[in-house]
């Protein structure tokens, strides 16, 4: 097996760091040779502030904390600036509502960095393994938080709904370890694959299990790279990345016919589709689910005009067939096309 040096010497520990490689198993401590890597930076030299960060999660830290932590902070603002960009500007409207949600459920508020790492703050987002969302769920979990799932809507991808599931599965995962460490890891890894590491070599700290080898590399790097990108966001000036501005959504709810178009609403209150798209990314097939009303996201002060509009547009209704049950969708008579690709297509 190679060991963890080789891999950043090749630049295949990146990949494991960004993608999922669950074959291979961190082994060792950060050389010296990897701050000789990081320009500016003296060996040995502690650079990073972590006072900053949540005490609960960031204690008893390894003697090599700040090489690692020093690494994705080089690597994303030397090295791929271009991703933390894009990751940073897809968490603008999203941020508050997170902290508002971790917060109401008494979570670490920098724990909605974990974000970023999941999936780049998208709610587009769908990994190899098949998770989905800003918070990467797999189908099973996501059920088991409540979120719904079918040919219509995938809740994974609300992010208000999502997060709420989020928050309520780190919980567990605090309750089920007593200790954020292993919760946050686990969120990665999965808990009962982490339970059985824990018990086969009885450790007493989780340190100790990223230390033995025993963990993928993705998930031994997890909590560093989160300690970075939390540092990076909250003290942009210090380390030249980005400034991430949080700019909610400004949003209301409006009550609107099942069975709709989401292109008709975006149309009649003059609203930018991408916007629409990202308030309402559950809809799977960008349609409202037929048969009973659904409570659309929409622009704050958009409800009225699409309501008002919605009465005097002439629509036309196609027919969706499912399992043998008929479906009936409106949509305005040059959207008929696009409707149809959608619904065939994804």
């Amino acid at each position: 097996m190679k060991s963890f040096l080789t891999f950043f010497f090749t630049g295949v520990f990146v990949i494991c760091v960004l993608f999922i490689n669950k074959g291979s198993c961190y082994k060792g401590n950060f050389s010296d040779k990897v701050q000789e890597e990081i320009t500016g930076i003296e060996k040995g030299e502690r650079l990073e502030n972590f006072d900053v960060l949540p005490a609960e999660v960031i204690k008893n830290l390894p003697p090599d904390i700040n090489a690692q932590v020093s690494y994705f902070i080089y690597y994303y603002t030397k090295k791929d600036i271009r991703t933390l960009k894009k990751w940073f500007k897809n968490a603008e409207p999203f941020l508050p509502y997170f902290k508002v949600i971790f917060e109401s459920l008494g979570i670490p508020d920098d724990l909605v960095y974990l974000s970023l790492i999941e999936s780049g703050c998208s709610p587009f987002a769908i990994s190899r393994a098949g998770a989905v969302g800003i918070w990467q769920f797999m189908k099973g979990t996501a059920k088991k938080y409540g979120l719904k799932i079918n040919y219509w809507v995938d809740e994974r991808k609300d992010f208000i709904k999502s997060t709420y599931a989020a928050g309520k599965y780190l919980l567990d995962l605090y309750k089920l370890f007593g200790d954020w460490r292993p919760a946050i890891a686990s969120y990665n890894l999965g808990e009962g694959r982490l339970l059985r590491i824990f018990r086969w070599k009885n450790f007493a700290d989780y340190w100790q299990v990223v230390n033995a080898g025993l963990l993928p590399y993705e998930t031994a790097v997890y909590l560093p790279q989160w300690m970075a990108i939390t540092l990076l966001a909250k003290n942009p000036q210090k380390y030249g990345a980005p400034v991430l501005k949080e700019k909610p959504f400004q949003y209301e709810v409006i009550k609107v016919p099942g069975g709709m178009d989401l292109k008709v609403f975006a149309i009649l209150g003059n609203i930018d589709y991408d916007i629409l798209l990202k308030l309402n990314a559950e809809l799977r097939r960008e349609v409202t689910p037929p048969g009973k009303p659904y409570y659309l996201k929409v622009p704050y002060g958009k409800g009225k005009e699409i309501l008002k509009n919605l009465n005097k547009v002439k629509l036309v209704v196609i027919t969706k067939w499912l399992k043998r049950k008929p479906y009936y969708l409106a949509t305005l008579p040059y959207l008929v096309s696009d409707l149809k690709r959608r619904l065939y297509l994804k």
